[in-house]
């Protein structure tokens, strides 16, 4: 009854992890290496294709990875151990990132896995098994702390024409999830800083959606209204779709402003969420300061928008005015025919 329990956790698990790509023979060529993990013991889901584990409070276990060179020339594979966080497209990364913030976690997986091997050399066509030590936390917590085994090639640099550095990486990550005590089934969602940020170049507004369980949030919507503070017109408004959230992260929900300019001003934010059954609102305020709004549109993409309207009225102004001026005219040139008919007269 147990391990039936914790099977069909560990594909609820699957589920919730499906957006974690393999590429094993179907990538090898561009790519160059392939990752396969090696069966644990204490997997949950033997279907899984990543560590979904069940341990015991202060217990320790061995996970194998092994690593191959599918190139022609021999390369250099670094290794790293990270805590799962969540980008701005609402997907859960299991590698570093700068991006991605923890909040309230019972653990961090960087912490409880740990490996010697942090780089490894591979002659082409060989594979070597890459071992990370796995130590539980001493007391015990509910949920799950996800992370995320890295394996990362750096590709040689290629100079271009115009002698420009193209330097590509190319990783795979392994997730791991190592369970806790019981299972959450609801999420302790929050909202904290708003504020206007830039992407690539173009304007947005970043809202933190706090997720403080340690458990997923999957088919993530989001509805985002953002109006001037105390009226009820909509300046900006964005719907999101299927997005997931990982346990104990911030998401930084960007609301994409296209290549308007932002305006300051004091704003008001309404905000839906919902993830399966679970559903929250919020509703909060936050402002755009002139020195804010002027230092990202200084480097934004931005439309200079053409006012129509104004164009139009210029052009109908421009026509009543030559109206009007043939019109004097033509009385003019009118006058003096009188004036010459009066003197043939006299």
């Amino acid at each position: 009854m147990l391990t039936k329990r914790w099977w069909q956790l560990g594909i609820g698990l699957l589920v919730g992890l499906a957006s974690l790509s393999w590429g094993y023979a179907g990538s090898a060529n561009t790519v160059g290496f392939e990752v396969a993990p090696i069966p644990s013991k204490y997997q949950v889901g033997k279907a899984a294709a990543y560590y979904d584990l069940k341990l015991e409070p202060g217990q320790t276990t061995t996970l194998a990875v092994k690593v191959t060179n599918t190139s022609t020339q021999e390369i250099t594979v670094h290794t790293g151990v990270a805590t799962a966080t969540t980008n701005p497209n609402a997907v859960v990364e299991y590698q570093a990132t700068t991006a991605g913030k923890n909040i309230d976690a019972p653990a961090k997986a960087s912490q409880l896995i740990t490996t010697k091997s942090d780089k490894l050399t591979l002659a082409k066509g060989t594979s070597k098994i890459v071992s990370f030590k796995v130590k539980m936390p001493i007391h015990k917590y509910h949920g799950v702390v996800v992370g995320g085994l890295s394996f990362l090639k750096k590709a040689a640099k290629q100079q271009s024409k115009s002698a420009m550095a193209i330097k590509n990486q190319y990783a795979y990550s392994v997730a791991v999830v190592l369970h806790g005590d019981h299972l959450f089934t609801k999420n302790r969602l929050t909202l904290g800083k708003i504020d206007a940020t830039q992407n690539n170049g173009y304007n947005q507004i970043s809202l933190a959606l706090e997720n403080r369980t340690a458990a997923f949030l999957n088919q993530v919507k989001t509805d985002v209204k953002i109006y001037s503070r105390g009226g009820d017109t909509v300046r900006y408004k964005q719907v999101n779709q299927h997005g997931q959230i990982a346990p104990n992260s911030i998401y930084n929900l960007p609301l994409r402003v296209g290549r308007d300019a932002l305006k300051p001003g004091k704003y008001t934010a309404k905000l839906s969420v919902t993830s399966k059954k679970q559903h929250w609102t919020f509703s909060k305020d936050f402002e755009i300061t002139s020195d804010r709004a002027k230092q990202l549109n200084k480097t934004a993409v931005i439309d200079d928008h053409i006012n129509w309207w104004l164009w139009i009225g210029l052009g109908l102004l421009a026509i009543l005015l030559l109206l009007i001026a043939w019109y004097i005219h033509r009385k003019q040139q009118k006058i003096k025919r009188l004036e010459a008919q009066l003197k043939d007269k006299q």
